[in-house]
């Protein structure tokens, strides 16, 4: 337990000294809590004694209400405070995590999966939020509570004293115990909640398909399965954690009949008066009850722990070192000899070439090959193992993140569009544009009539991913951002693939509005979009293996005239 105070005091960052004063108060209200125990036991004494007047009973009743008063504005305080505090937290530690993806090299969110991401930053920060105040306030009440009552006992009797110290002694190695099964089981349970996870977004993402293969019944079969085995492990988990925290409880139930006895004893034996003993027995009830709410709290902040583990995972992740210079004047690109691989994967091999500033180069070869990979290395997406990528000269690892991508626009075949409305959707292209250049570049984009056939126009709101409009509207609305943004150096990664011939033609007049006077790498299958590029790198098993022209490699007998003969195949061919 005092593990996980010093850990919630970590996780709080700048909030930890809002924290300690919360734990401040809570041990000052634990210990005026007793307070009222102490008087009523001294009023007793006094009756006892026929030394009683009725101004002391005015003095104890005051005494016992400001007490009272005073605990009730300390717990307040306390749980405003805590509370507060714990909302805060978790709000700058989502800031900050979505700060860190931005940082992490793309690699990541392959090698982990999409449903830990989720997992980690919704539902486990989102357990942190809404338990982890309370579990920390049973917590320190627990702790304060019982060192507040040995505290008063002392005063009172010292023998009852050291049994109880004994008793909370003896059941702190017992909920050793219950943490360290909890533990065991947390993190079992935390592994099966992203698989769960990760089973629902796969068959959300892929009910279309499922649907046309008449799948349905298997795969509603398959996530059934999951469902059961998470369930479960949750049962698996509160029945193993149910021995332990038995054996906890049951500490203070033998707890409190051994201290029934001993004052009993002590009573009859002349060694504590009556008043004392009746007190003793009355308190010896509830004197436990602080710590004792840390069996049932165990569970909840094992599984707080097993979600911080998997949180702080993410933030532990070795991110891309940010460089300093944020000045690019010249825009030519250039590989040095660079070698990248995915794990033992070898993608790139000793892979050197120049794209001249304002000039297109067109990479082709087969799937898999590269292509892909050169336009993310560019953009920095991950970074090269040897070599270096340079833009104007600058090695892009020296350049800052945002002076690096504030010169790249980008238009990806698989286009994603904001369940926003189609204006801001194209102004994420420069936020600061006004409405009469959004109108501008759709209209470069070749979508401008099209937006305004929409019933809203442009404030039509697209859904999630474009879902509202056809491949072809979404790619040129991404078009028109990038020509919005108006960035020097332009990367086209299978801009006009599975696009039927009416948009084909629009988005290539699109394209030519977007790429004139800027530097292109465009990666493409379909010939008409790469004939006319000024260079043609043909890229084979991560190697460049062909260089030149359309007119210059189409003489060559090589890999490069192959794709064109095959590309021609595919063209012409029809259904019978």
């Amino acid at each position: 337990m005092l593990r996980f105070i010093l850990r919630a005091l970590r996780f709080s960052g700048i909030y930890a000294k809002q924290l300690k004063l919360s734990f401040i108060l809570s041990f000052l209200e634990s210990m005026l809590y007793n307070t009222p125990v102490l008087l009523t036991v001294l009023m007793f004494t006094q009756a006892m004694e026929h030394s009683l007047e009725s101004r002391h009973i005015a003095y104890y009743a005051w005494g016992i209400l400001a007490a009272l008063l005073i605990c009730c504005i300390l717990k307040r305080l306390f749980v405003q405070l805590e509370s507060g505090t714990g909302y805060q937290i978790c709000a700058e530690e989502r800031l900050s995590v979505g700060e860190r993806l931005k940082q992490l090299p793309m690699g990541y969110f392959g090698e982990g999966t999409i449903g830990n991401i989720i997992s980690a930053i919704t539902f486990d920060l989102l357990f942190v939020e809404e338990h982890g105040m309370a579990a920390l306030d049973k917590v320190i009440n627990g702790y304060c509570g019982i060192l507040s009552s040995c505290i008063m006992l002392f005063f009172v009797d010292r023998v009852v004293a050291f049994t109880a110290l004994a008793v909370t002694c003896v059941a702190m190695v017992v909920l050793e115990w219950v943490q360290r099964v909890g533990s065991e089981q947390s993190a079992i349970r935390q592994k099966q909640s992203a698989e769960l996870t990760d089973a629902v977004l796969e068959y959300i993402h892929g009910i279309s398909v499922v649907k046309s293969l008449n799948l349905s019944a298997d795969r509603a079969k398959r996530i059934c399965t999951t469902i059961k085995d998470s369930c479960n492990k949750a049962l698996t988990f509160e029945v193993k954690f149910m021995k332990p925290n038995i054996c906890y409880q049951l500490c203070f139930s033998v707890g409190i009949a051994l201290m029934i006895f001993v004052t009993l004893l002590r009573c009859i034996n002349g060694q504590s008066s009556l008043p004392t003993t009746m007190m003793l027995l009355i308190y010896v009830f509830f004197i436990f009850s602080p710590i004792q709410a840390l069996g049932s709290m165990s569970s909840q902040i094992r599984i707080m722990e097993a979600c911080l583990d998997r949180y702080e995972a993410i933030k532990r992740i070795s991110r891309i070192i940010e460089g300093s210079q944020t000045a690019l004047t010249q825009f030519e690109i250039e590989f040095e000899d660079v070698e990248f691989s995915y794990g033992t994967d070898v993608v790139l091999d000793h892979v050197s070439f120049c794209v001249p500033e304002r000039s297109v180069t067109a990479l082709v070869g087969p799937s898999g090959a590269g292509k892909s990979t050169i336009a993310n290395l560019i953009m920095r997406l991950w970074d090269v193992q040897k070599g270096a990528v340079c833009i104007g000269g600058i090695d892009v690892r020296d350049l800052t993140t945002d002076a690096l991508l504030s010169h790249i626009s980008t238009v990806f075949q698989k286009v994603y569009l904001f369940n926003d409305t189609i204006e801001n959707n194209i102004r994420f292209g420069n936020p600061h544009a006004a409405y009469e250049e959004i109108i501008e570049a759709a209209r470069k984009a070749r979508c401008h009539d099209f937006i305004l056939n929409l019933p809203e126009g442009y404030q039509t709101v697209v859904g999630e991913g474009g879902s509202t409009l056809s491949g072809g509207e979404r790619q040129r609305i991404s078009i028109a951002r990038a020509i919005l943004k108006n960035a020097p150096i332009v990367i086209l990664d299978e801009a006009t693939a599975s696009i039927d011939p009416e948009n084909e033609h629009l988005i290539q007049q699109a394209i030519s509005e977007l790429t004139m006077g800027k530097t292109v790498i465009v990666i493409a299958h379909r010939l008409a979009t790469i004939e006319h590029a000024d260079q043609i790198l043909v890229v084979d098993q991560g190697r460049i293996v062909q260089k030149g022209t359309h007119q210059k490699l189409i003489c060559q007998n090589g890999l490069y005239r192959r794709f064109i003969e095959i590309r021609e195949c595919a063209e012409g061919w029809s259904i019978a």
